[in-house]
């Protein structure tokens, strides 16, 4: 092998290998993209721990660990009518019914609520400094007593009195924050108007 049938062969490898510096600058630019997108993006604990663990293969998140303990408690009490759980992009979601909770346009807990809240302080306090949201919601009826002038008045004093059972229950008060959407956040349900409007008579407590 001559001189130039070498350089030929070793320019001909060298213009094999520059898709290499290519794809390598590629790569740099979308890593870089990625951490600027985190920087100037708000993540929230919850979907940090989502990313965490899926990155690391390892043990579950916390609200993850959290869900199941709350399945497992509304399997072991007969409730899966009456409490529900959900994943969020920003969290978990608890919805209690109204029916478990409250009488008709009443804010007072009931006995059985009160109890399965004090179910659910308790599992809350395995994850202290975590923002909690108590959210109120009715459904589309007008009530006015001497109590409610409105469904706004209602849906707000019920997720105050959810946040009151929650801190005795010992979550802590400076976690914790209310909401009252009266009937403006409606979900979509089947079933009678009655069904429908039963679906929207409900509290939900968020952990983020």
């Amino acid at each position: 092998m001559d001189d130039h049938e070498l350089e030929a062969m070793l320019s001909k490898g060298q213009e094999d290998e520059l898709w290499l510096i290519s794809y390598a600058d590629l790569l740099t630019l979308l890593i870089g993209f990625f951490v600027l997108l985190l920087a100037v993006s708000p993540v929230k604990p919850a979907q940090f721990e989502r990313m965490a663990a899926s990155i690391s293969g390892g043990a579950p998140a916390p609200l993850e660990e959290l869900k199941q303990k709350v399945d497992e408690f509304i399997t072991q009490e007969g409730l899966q009518q009456q409490v529900l759980t959900r994943e969020e992009s920003d969290g978990l979601a608890i919805e209690f019914k109204d029916a478990l909770l409250f009488d008709s346009g009443s804010a007072d807990i009931r006995a059985d609520g009160n109890k399965a809240i004090a179910s659910i302080a308790r599992m809350l306090q395995t994850l202290p400094s975590r923002a909690v949201v108590i959210e109120g919601y009715t459904d589309d009826v007008p009530i006015r007593n001497s109590r409610f002038a409105s469904n706004w008045e209602l849906s707000s004093q019920r997720a105050i009195n959810v946040r009151t059972a929650l801190e005795q229950g010992g979550v802590g008060r400076e976690w914790m924050s209310v909401r009252g959407f009266a009937d403006t956040r409606r979900v979509a349900a089947q079933g009678s108007p009655e069904e429908q409007r039963a679906a929207n008579r409900r509290v939900v407590i968020r952990v983020e």
